[in-house]
């Protein structure tokens, strides 16, 4: 067993408190630069979504923004991806309307929420190059979404107007994406499922997902789960709370659905590890 996969383990056991896993991404995100710069050329100075998407050394698209102290730059949807997300009604920001929307003032209130937590934002510094805005007609609705074939992106969208708990929900959506990331580099480390058909309803989806989709959704949001209570314990005003108090309930009655799952035959020891953790809800 080697070092990485040792402290993966060791850390499988306190995913009741801290699922997020932190100082885990740092050293994740080491080892999958030195693979992907060996497999690919690329690297943290040439790290684009479009290489990866037609893995090829370009230039990405020019950053709309930066956020996260200038660190993170924030882009357009990549052609390659634009056109599929079109015919699900989903567009994409320019730059123009970057300035005239308060789109930028909305992420980076996001970023506030999560630098509730440090050890949360030093993983979304490690694990995210690229994000990437979308563009939704309907405000009240939210999309986001990762590919296991770009390692450090994800596409997250943001209303066009501030609504209440916008921030909050664009705070939920970057560490939803930035945690199927670090499970997927997790993945590649030591499977967490068997080879099997077998389904299982999701309760996220209201559909029957292999074990992969459920252990993703279920690692996902058992971190969402332990960040809104740490939010909670803070002085916040009556709407967030009141928020988030209704989406940790959603929430925890959705894991609680879940409760024997870890006992599948689908999930490897390692797996089933990490869902007994996920599971407990304290």
């Amino acid at each position: 067993m080697n070092e990485l996969t040792a402290l993966i383990l060791q850390h499988f056991n306190n995913a009741d408190s801290s699922p997020w896993f932190p100082c885990l991404g740092q050293k994740l995100a080491k080892e999958k630069w030195k693979t992907l710069e060996k497999q690919t050329g690329l690297n943290k100075d040439n790290y684009s979504t479009e290489a990866c998407l037609i893995n090829k050394k370009i230039a990405d698209l020019y950053p709309l923004a930066h956020v996260l102290q200038n660190q993170i730059p924030v882009f357009p949807v990549p052609f390659e991806l634009a056109l599929n997300n079109e015919k699900n009604n989903i567009g994409s920001y320019n730059a123009n309307e970057l300035q005239a929307l308060p789109i930028q003032e909305c992420l980076d209130d996001a970023f506030e929420w999560l630098k509730f937590e440090n050890s949360i934002i030093d993983t979304i510094r490690a694990l995210v190059r690229n994000i990437h805005l979308l563009k939704l007609e309907d405000n009240e609705y939210d999309v986001s979404y990762s590919l296991p074939n770009i390692p450090f992106s994800i596409f997250v969208s943001i209303p066009s107007q501030r609504i209440n708990n916008d921030s909050l929900r664009v705070a939920e959506a970057i560490l939803h994406e930035t945690m199927h990331l670090q499970l997927t580099l997790i993945e590649e480390e030591m499977p967490l499922v068997n080879q099997s058909n077998q389904k299982y309803f999701s309760p996220w989806k209201n559909e029957y997902r292999n074990a992969r989709g459920i252990i993703h959704a279920l690692y996902v949001f058992k971190t969402i789960r332990e960040f809104i209570k740490k939010i909670l314990m803070t002085d916040i005003n009556q709407s967030n709370q009141k928020f988030l108090k209704k989406r940790k309930e959603e929430i925890e009655s959705q894991l609680i659905s879940l409760c024997d799952f870890d006992k599948s035959e689908a999930l490897t020891k390692q797996g089933s590890l990490l869902t007994m953790a996920l599971l407990r809800l304290t």
